[in-house]
């Protein structure tokens, strides 16, 4: 019955690693897009860091984009200062759509209204046309 149970769960265990992780295949890497909006949020997590903007529409509502970017290790490698922009300030986010149509993007750029700008133009194209980073 432990050899069952082991031959059941190890692999379950080995694959989990791969679960936790996507590739940038979801986003439209072709077609870079730029939105500017209220910053609600700004989460160095695991995996990927997070933001959260509040963008007015032209016909008055407010839309609520989920933008992701790399893993916080990768930003601090890069040198990227991570007190880039505070909740609540006016920012512009440019990056890669969701191909789903969800206001949903991947990170390319962020800049402030004082005109601090960091940029995290990670994407390969090639690579991520095969779903690889």
């Amino acid at each position: 019955m432990r050899k069952l149970l082991a031959f059941i769960l190890l692999p379950l265990l080995a694959a989990w690693p791969v679960y936790a992780h996507h590739s940038y295949a979801i986003y439209d890497i072709e077609n870079k897009i730029q939105i500017t909006g209220v910053l609600k949020r700004f989460e160095f997590g695991q995996p990927h860091i997070e933001l959260e903007l509040l963008v007015a529409t032209e016909d008055g509502r407010t839309e609520r984009w989920l933008i992701e970017s790399t893993s916080p290790q990768r930003w601090d490698r890069l040198g990227k200062p991570r007190q880039v922009a505070s909740v609540g300030e006016t920012v512009t986010i440019e990056g890669w759509p969701a191909r789903n149509g969800r206001d949903e993007m991947l990170l390319s750029s962020i800049a402030t209204a004082n005109g601090k700008t960091v940029i995290i133009d990670r994407v390969r194209q090639r690579r991520a046309r095969e779903g690889i980073y």
